[in-house]
């Protein structure tokens, strides 16, 4: 898939998508990452303008998955591992797919979001020594932090203070900045591309 198919963006805030649809015929747009504190977030009504302009919005791994959770019900498509946790359990925290970032071009992450952590437990921790009842303590633990406080050095710590003597702390921190569960919630989507189909059942584009 070639980069140049897609008009990337900035994280979103408030007001990108009211501008974003003003003076465009209605396409597909993707809401990923986007900003929630230190400006106002991407508001519900301007999404739901998005999709009574004829837009498919879709959203996933961040901010995007939370507004696909909230909005199903309105039209608003989610994907992925991250909207999955979102819109099937109650007690999933917003929290978990927050991260600080550098504010400008690159926006490389300075903290982990939570989500992936657990998504790395889930899926390979075992295979570096770290047990489920590990992985409940750790998940516990880094819960307990507010999400700016998530970096890895602090997880490697809570890891190690967590694992036992058979636990590769240094080797699941290598492998979980390798699979990033949120980055591969987004490249899968991008694959897929299930907007294409929809257009292709509805009769136009």
């Amino acid at each position: 898939m070639e980069s140049d198919q897609f008009d990337w963006r900035p994280p979103v805030r408030r007001g990108d998508v009211a501008c974003l649809i003003k003076d465009r015929a209605a396409s597909t747009l993707i809401i990923c990452d986007g900003v929630f504190q230190a400006e106002p977030a991407v508001s519900h009504r301007e999404i739901c303008d998005a999709l009574d302009a004829g837009w498919q919005v879709w959203g996933v791994s961040s901010l995007g998955a939370i507004r696909a959770a909230e909005m199903s019900h309105l039209g608003m498509r989610g994907y992925g591992y991250v909207y999955e946790q979102f819109a099937n359990d109650p007690d999933f925290c917003d929290d978990e797919a927050c991260l600080l970032y550098f504010p400008e071009r690159p926006y490389f992450p300075v903290t982990e979001p939570l989500v992936n952590v657990r998504y790395a437990l889930d899926t390979f921790g075992p295979s570096f020594g770290l047990t489920r009842a590990q992985a409940t303590r750790t998940i516990s633990m880094l819960r307990a932090l507010w999400f700016g406080d998530r970096t890895p050095g602090q997880i490697e710590s809570v890891l190690k203070e967590v694992g036992g003597p058979s636990s590769d702390v240094t080797g699941f921190m290598a492998e979980l900045r390798k699979r990033q569960r949120k980055q591969l919630d987004l490249e899968e989507l991008l694959t897929a591309s299930p907007w294409k189909q929809i257009r292709s059942d509805a009769g136009h584009y």
